[in-house]
């Protein structure tokens, strides 16, 4: 987890890093700064989430086991690694990757065969990958894929469809998405860093950038500046809790009321607390006080990496074509931890391709 300012040092490092054909870092003496996927394979590195060979080698065109996905994406989602029994006859606990595994198939990331096999050492393909990030990331709902080699109903259909409408595997040009072919290490890390990093698809690093600039907008409480990224037609929700969105709970603006959205001596009823159920009316400038910037909200959460699934699911059945950008408060170890907040930047794209602000919903820890 980054801060603001910290993701875009990170992000501008990591690609000036690049600009030049020349050898990217030390860190791999197969890896090279004109190499495909070096920057995301560079970021996983850093993250710990991917490790090269004792001989300083990454070794980016090898195939991927099942094993090794397991342990790439188990340190991605910070899963528990360590060794233990699994479920299955063929992973003993000495496995090097029976910790991840074992994680893995407790949250139902990747499955096993009847015969309770994992078969840890054969390859993965494109179309596992997808059905693997699918599982692991809950990527929302998305339009089915219209790829000529991809059936509607078939085991794959699904993930691809949500994997390749999220940027995260893309198909080729000839209209095909190639399920069969096995997946290298370099393919791979990039597949994982665009699910774990969205800086590295260009349509989400301009959602990002988006998001975090309306974060300043809100602190500096300009509310102007605010309505340039509303549509006409929507307007802008406002919900203290993501369950009370549910119904169509919380208060819209339009585009013109958010001008003097601070100023505004009105009192609206914003929803009802969640617990007592007692309503919440406040007027514009009391609810900014006490729910919508009611916390330092400095870290951003990833697409489909959010400290609070259910709010996030909550909102999803309110705007089902929404794009979520969390920003998280993790509370104090005074309360330990459970004065938690949140803020989710609800996006959806707007006819012209850019992205339009359609909801701003908080959520905290109730009694």
């Amino acid at each position: 987890m980054k801060s603001i300012l910290s993701l875009a040092a990170a992000f501008i490092l990591i690609f000036t890093a690049f600009s030049a054909p020349v050898k990217a870092v030390v860190t791999f003496d197969d890896l090279f700064a004109n190499d495909p996927f070096a920057p995301e394979i560079i970021y996983l590195h850093q993250e710990g989430i991917v490790s090269g060979y004792p001989d300083g080698t990454f070794r980016p065109n090898k195939p991927v086991s099942r094993a090794d996905a397991m342990i790439m994406i188990g340190r991605a989602l910070e899963l528990d690694g360590t060794k233990r029994a699994t479920p299955y006859k063929d992973v003993p606990a000495s496995h090097p990757a029976s910790g991840y595994i074992a994680s893995a198939a407790a949250e139902g990331i990747l499955l096993g065969y009847k015969d309770r096999t994992f078969r840890p050492g054969q390859f993965i393909t494109r179309g596992d990958t997808a059905v693997i990030l699918d599982r692991a990331f809950d990527f929302p709902e998305a339009p089915g894929a219209k790829y000529k080699d991809v059936k509607p109903g078939s085991y794959s259909f699904d993930a691809v469809s949500r994997a390749s409408y999220q940027g995260v595997i893309r198909g080729y040009r000839d209209n095909t998405f190639r399920l069969h072919p096995r997946v290298t290490r370099a393919e791979f890390s990039a597949f994982l860093a665009r699910a774990v990093e969205p800086s590295f698809i260009p349509d989400k690093r301009a959602l990002l950038e988006t998001a975090n600039d309306i974060l300043v907008d809100l602190k500096e409480k300009d509310f102007a500046a605010v309505s340039k990224y509303v549509s006409n037609q929507k307007g802008l929700t406002f919900c203290p809790y993501s369950g009370g969105c549910l119904n169509d709970g919380g208060v819209t603006f339009t585009k013109a009321q958010l001008q003097g959205f601070m100023e505004s001596k009105k009192v609206y009823e914003w929803g009802h607390q969640d617990g007592s159920g007692f309503p919440i009316k406040l007027t514009p400038a009391g609810y900014y006080d006490e729910y919508l910037m009611n916390a330092s909200y400095e870290e951003k959460e990833r697409f489909g990496r959010t400290k609070q699934p259910m709010t996030r699911d909550q909102i999803r059945e309110r705007f089902p074509n929404g794009q979520i950008v969390e920003f998280y408060y993790p509370g104090t170890e005074q309360y330990d931890h459970m004065d938690w907040q949140n803020l989710n930047m609800v996006f959806e794209k707007g006819s012209n391709g850019k992205w339009v602000l359609i909801a701003l919903v908080n959520n905290r820890w109730t009694i």
